[in-house]
């Protein structure tokens, strides 16, 4: 990074938390584990931005952020090797499961067969609990 991007970075740390809260509290995580891949986002921004072409930056940062933090807890968010296309599936799906729709209004809803969203449900439903408190509790 230039002197330039990094200046341009640290004058937008601010969004970049703004966002590491937001998955936070969406996805249960600690704030601390989200601020690391939303300043790798920052930088990959800044170093993308060109103010030339006429947009914000925060038009432009947000979604660098946005998308660093979706590949983290995607590779970091279950202990259980789960493919990306159900991962994704679960993503698309919190609107719907939070509403309280049926299995099969979420199914109809996603586009997808029934069986498949409710093998989306049972990998990707419930965060795993630590094995220590599985064992005390």
């Amino acid at each position: 990074m230039s002197a330039e991007q990094r200046a341009f970075a640290c004058a937008h740390l601010g969004l970049a938390r703004q966002q590491a809260h937001r998955f936070a509290r969406r996805w249960g995580m600690p704030v601390d584990e989200l601020l690391g891949p939303a300043y790798e986002g920052l930088c990959k921004g800044a170093i993308g931005y060109d103010a030339s072409r006429g947009h914000r930056p925060s038009s432009y940062l947000v979604p660098k952020v946005k998308g660093e933090l979706l590949h983290y807890i995607r590779d970091t968010g279950f202990a259980v090797r789960i493919s990306h296309r159900l991962r994704e599936l679960w993503i698309r799906a919190r609107r719907p499961v939070a509403q309280g729709l049926s299995d099969q209004q979420i199914a109809q809803q996603l586009g997808v067969p029934l069986p498949l969203w409710l093998e989306c449900r049972r990998a990707c439903g419930q965060r795993p609990v630590p094995l220590q408190e599985e064992l005390l509790g």
